[in-house]
C-alpha cells in the first residue's frame, strides 16, 4: 500500500501553487527593497566623503608643490649671493651706489 500512496504523493496546486511563488517573489523583492533603501544614505555620504578627499588630495599636492617651490627658494637664498641680491633689490628697492631704481605704477592708479 505504501507503494501505491508515493507514486501519486504529488499534488497538483494549480492556482495555488503560481500564488505561492508570486507571494515569495514580492517577499523577496520587498526585502531587496529595504535593503536599498536603508543603504541608499550610506551610499550617497560615501559618495560625497570620496569627492571631498579627492579634493582634499589635490589640496595636499598643491600644498607639497608649494612647500618643494618654497624650500628650493630658500636654499638659493642661503648658498647663491646673487639671489639675495635680486631679492633685495626688488623687495627693498635697493641699488648699488651708481644705480637708479625706477618703479612702475600699473595703469589707473
Amino acid at each position: 500500500m505504501s507503494g501505491a500512496n508515493d507514486s501519486g504523493s504529488q499534488v497538483n496546486l494549480g492556482v495555488f501553487g503560481w500564488l505561492n511563488r508570486l507571494m515569495l517573489g514580492l517577499i523577496v523583492a520587498a526585502l531587496m527593497a529595504m535593503i536599498v533603501l536603508k543603504y541608499l544614505p550610506l551610499i550617497r555620504k560615501n559618495e560625497s566623503m570620496s569627492r571631498e578627499m579627492q579634493t582634499r588630495q589635490q589640496e595636499v599636492q598643491a600644498l607639497e608643490s608649494q612647500v618643494a617651490r618654497n624650500q628650493a627658494r630658500i636654499e638659493a637664498l642661503r648658498s647663491d649671493p646673487r639671489t639675495v641680491e635680486r631679492e633685495a633689490r626688488e623687495q627693498l628697492g635697493l641699488a648699488k651706489p651708481d644705480e637708479q631704481v625706477v618703479t612702475f605704477q600699473p595703469a589707473g592708479k
